[in-house]
């Protein structure tokens, strides 16, 4: 059964949200989510590549996209507050308390794509690619074709493996029954010495097949792969250019190589000893803070009265005058800045460009 948009929802909104948001602002020309509707002349317009464009959407993330107040995070003490993925993480973490463990080469693999394959004698295949695995887990390997299926419900007897699109060279296959890994190796890897990827494998499939081959021959399309890099390495590089351009291969976990544990020296302690730490008042209907004394150097004329009779803001002193006659009323002084922020942002048309809100009601931001 095909998946639909409704089996994802999260996933779709995050598509319109990234649409809005981050896309239309990379390229110059882009009218919507399809590139059948981007603008005239892209092809002459500067463009980027795919690990330029990673780094700018990690960038967005970070930077723009979990410090926005999004409608659907709330915390259930203060329904009315708005929070952004920053704020909702700082207030489940001073709640329940944090501990950061390093996570072992075993379970950065679970974050790899999973593929569901039948192992048999001569290995198992992963889009045409035959996988074996390596010396010394052959005979984990035995153990599992002696088992059969894994009987799994909803597997068929089949058993997960887990890859790398960026490092297909090696995939590691799960035995659920051990909780273990059993590490297999591209049967042709020694035939590809420069990096690779699952997308350039399938760019020469397809042309192996545009040329009346199979793509079912992992022989030929290796060495199809192969003599591409050996021409790439001999060719003269142009002019402004100082060297080939390597395939982009992502962030590569560590899959491997132990992680350092920072912790590791540290003494063990009782969990249950810790507490969360206070919240903050941060409702617009808090009582304003307790003006703290001036700490103005003497002789600088903060407190000293003006024409009008009222007592000048204590910060007057350090701003110079700009000339346009105004001055820092002291009676905003004691505003909480919340308070303006909540209000500037209500008088908005459009707060959220994905339209979660729209059924919300206007007098939700000041409900306690």
């Amino acid at each position: 059964m095909q998946s639909t948009t409704r089996d994802k929802p999260l996933a779709e909104s995050f598509f319109i949200t990234l649409a809005h948001r981050f896309s239309q602002y990379v390229r110059h020309g882009w009218q919507g989510r399809s590139h059948k509707k981007r603008g005239r002349g892209i092809e002459r317009m500067p463009l980027y590549t795919i690990a330029e464009l990673q780094q700018m959407a990690q960038e967005w993330v970070a930077l723009e996209y979990q410090r926005t107040p999004d409608a659907g995070l709330r915390d259930p003490f203060r329904p009315g507050i708005v929070l952004s993925p920053n704020d909702m993480y700082t207030v489940q973490v001073a709640r329940s308390g944090y501990r950061p463990v390093p996570l072992s080469p075993a379970q950065n693999r679970f974050f790899l794509l999973p593929r569901w394959v039948t192992p048999g004698k001569g290995g198992f295949m992963i889009d045409y690619r035959t996988y074996q695995p390596v010396a010394q887990d052959a005979g984990h390997y035995r153990e599992i074709l002696l088992r059969g299926g894994s009987k799994l419900p909803g597997s068929k007897d089949q058993w997960e493996c887990r890859f790398d699109p960026y490092h297909p060279e090696r995939v590691w296959l799960y035995d659920h029954t051990a909780g273990t890994w059993v590490t297999c190796d591209f049967r042709l890897r020694h035939l590809l010495t420069d990096p690779w990827t699952a997308d350039m494998w399938q760019e020469h499939a397809e042309r192996h097949r545009a040329a009346g081959g199979s793509e079912e021959d992992e022989e030929a399309i290796a060495l199809s792969l192969a003599q591409r890099d050996r021409r790439r390495r001999s060719r003269r590089p142009p002019p402004k250019r100082t060297g080939t351009e390597p395939p982009f291969q992502g962030l590569e976990l560590e899959t491997e190589q132990p992680s350092q544990d920072r912790y590791a020296g540290l003494e063990e302690f009782d969990l249950s000893t810790l507490r969360p730490y206070p919240a903050q008042p941060i409702s617009p209907l808090a009582p304003p803070p307790v003006p703290a004394p001036s700490a103005l150097p003497a002789g600088t004329g903060g407190t000293e009265p003006s024409d009008s009779g009222q007592a000048p803001h204590p910060l007057a002193a350090l701003f110079p005058d700009d000339g346009d006659g105004s001055t820092l009323d002291a009676s905003t002084a004691g505003t909480p800045a919340a308070a303006c922020e909540v209000v500037e942002a209500e008088l908005l048309d459009d707060l959220d460009p994905d339209g979660d809100d729209g059924a919300e009601d206007e007098g939700d931001v000041w409900e306690m």
